[in-house]
């Protein structure tokens, strides 16, 4: 089965990326939205993005439309939208139609899990599966391929070398509640609002120490910054109540606070900081009224990182355990989504010693707002 011919549903920051990606290697892409101004947006920025790399030789492969029937021909659609189910089971409904016999299916699951996606639609299980591009599409090279067990070996071997087409680098991931970076994001952002609360440091403080300690790119306040703190608060309670509400993954009071402040990180130039032109220019000074204990005790820069890493460590441990995941899925997958030098099962072996269980002291049982 070869893939040539694209269909993105969806003309939103994701859909216009890889629209992008696919036109420039070699693609026939369809892009598709129901709005016509976002679709014209997105069309001005593929064109001028193609002619500032000299490509606009590609242009007459892309086409912006606003009738699902054009995807009929299509050889594989990619669905983008980042709405509800409900949202999406009346696209899927519409879409339908138009897929013919031997038509891929790949749809977004990085928060859902590819089953629950299925049963609030009617596409064809056997040729329907999960595509979860990192952001910044563009240059993060990791897509989770998320197959079920109906998935057909033709179709998920197709999607494999599209994405190897395209020079991405994906791993196959058993369907599951937040899949492999979702859920292991989720504990490593929900240690750092519990640091916070604590009175372990300032955001800087915080991100800082894990930066030094990591070598990571990011500490994880200013991760939850760059995806949007209500994008995150909303994957937070998702996924806890997809595993059955387990405490340790409880979504955090004090980041619905700040959603409900509108302060959403860099998409609106305050979250755990604040931001112009996309850059950290300061620390929220308002936080001082969310967070009770903010910045009491500086905590040594090897403590912050265990108390980050830890619980990361053991929900990839437990995450392994449930869908039978290779060692070598989970650590790929976080380096390229995180930008970490090694997994976090590597940084459990390599500074084991940072992880030795301490003993709890006056600054752990802090109470919070």
């Amino acid at each position: 089965m070869d893939i040539q011919a694209i269909g993105v549903l969806s003309a939103n920051t994701v859909g216009t990326g890889l629209a992008e990606i696919f036109l420039k290697y070699g693609c026939q892409v369809r892009i598709f939205d129901n709005f016509k101004d976002s679709l014209n947006i997105s069309l001005a920025k593929i064109k001028w993005s193609m002619r500032q790399a000299g490509r606009e030789d590609l242009l007459s492969n892309l086409e912006g439309v606003q009738d699902l029937s054009k995807f009929d021909g299509a050889d594989i659609v990619v669905e983008t939208l980042a709405q509800d189910l409900e949202v999406r089971r009346q696209f899927f409904s519409k879409l339908k139609p138009f897929i013919r016999t031997e038509c891929v299916v790949a749809v977004c699951c990085g928060v859902h899990p590819l089953k629950e996606v299925l049963e609030s639609s009617d596409l064809p299980k056997d040729r329907t599966l999960g595509f979860n591009f990192q952001r910044p599409v563009r240059s993060n090279p990791l897509v989770e391929l998320v197959r079920t067990d109906a998935t057909r070996d033709d179709c998920l071997e197709a999607a494999l070398t599209l994405l190897k087409k395209i020079e991405k680098t994906p791993v196959i991931v058993k369907d599951n509640p937040g899949q492999i970076v979702e859920r292991l994001r989720l504990p490593f952002i929900l240690s750092a609002f519990k640091l916070l609360e604590a009175g372990k440091g300032l955001p800087g403080d915080i991100d800082g120490a894990f930066r030094e300690v990591s070598g990571a790119p990011l500490g994880p306040l200013e991760t939850a910054d760059f995806l949007g703190l209500d994008r995150g608060y909303k994957a937070s309670q998702d996924i806890y109540e997809a595993l059955g509400r387990p405490e340790r993954l409880t979504p955090s009071a004090m980041a619905l606070r700040l959603v409900q402040y509108g302060q959403l990180g860099r998409k609106s130039t305050i979250g755990f900081y604040i931001y112009e032109d996309g850059r950290i220019v300061g620390e929220n000074p308002e936080l001082s009224n969310v967070v009770k204990y903010l910045g009491l005790k500086n905590a040594p820069k090897e403590e912050i990182f265990s108390d980050l890493m830890g619980p990361v460590i053991e929900e990839a441990r437990t995450l392994a355990s449930e869908i039978m995941a290779s060692e070598h899925d989970i650590e790929t997958a976080m380096k390229l989504a995180m930008g970490w030098p090694k997994g976090p099962l590597a940084y459990g072996r390599d500074m084991k010693e940072l992880f030795v269980k301490k003993r709890a002291g006056e600054f752990d049982s802090l109470d919070a707002y």
